[in-house]
């Protein structure tokens, strides 16, 4: 079964390769020991990748997990919406989407927090999962 985590941003990105491009940047230091594979390409507003971190032998030290951004107010309104209705959490307005996809037995945790540290980092990410809403932001990383 799978886990998916969303991230609601306001991040003024021109596209769904230049966002996934920058928050990689910030994932990615010269002497990282990630994995990542891109995929696409898609429309312009979604980028997807999947990442992993590298083992000492050079393969993944855990599963795969897949990171998905879409951009544009008009493109992500509808899950903006679903999460916040009344938009108690101020998401309204955001214009870019993040997601993270785990799925397997063994999932990264580590990377998720570093993704999570990321996107707070660059764009003041809000964090929602279907399980606990909004709360979920008090959990983690």
């Amino acid at each position: 079964m799978a886990y998916q985590l969303t991230f609601f941003c306001r991040s003024g990105e021109a596209n769904g390769q230049a966002a996934i491009s920058r928050l990689l940047d910030e994932l990615l230091p010269p002497d990282d020991l990630l994995l990542v594979h891109r995929s696409g390409p898609f429309v312009d507003e979604v980028a997807v990748c999947s990442l992993a971190t590298r083992g000492p032998a050079g393969a993944p030290a855990a599963d795969w997990l897949t990171l998905e951004v879409h951009v544009g107010v008009e493109w992500i309104a509808e899950s903006v919406i679903a999460a916040s209705p009344d938009n108690e959490q101020g998401i309204w307005g955001c214009d870019l989407l993040a997601t993270v996809t785990l799925t397997g037995d063994a999932p990264d945790w580590p990377l998720v927090n570093r993704i999570w540290d990321a996107l707070l980092s660059l764009w003041s990410a809000t964090p929602w999962d279907e399980t606990s809403g909004f709360e979920i932001a008090k959990s983690m990383p």
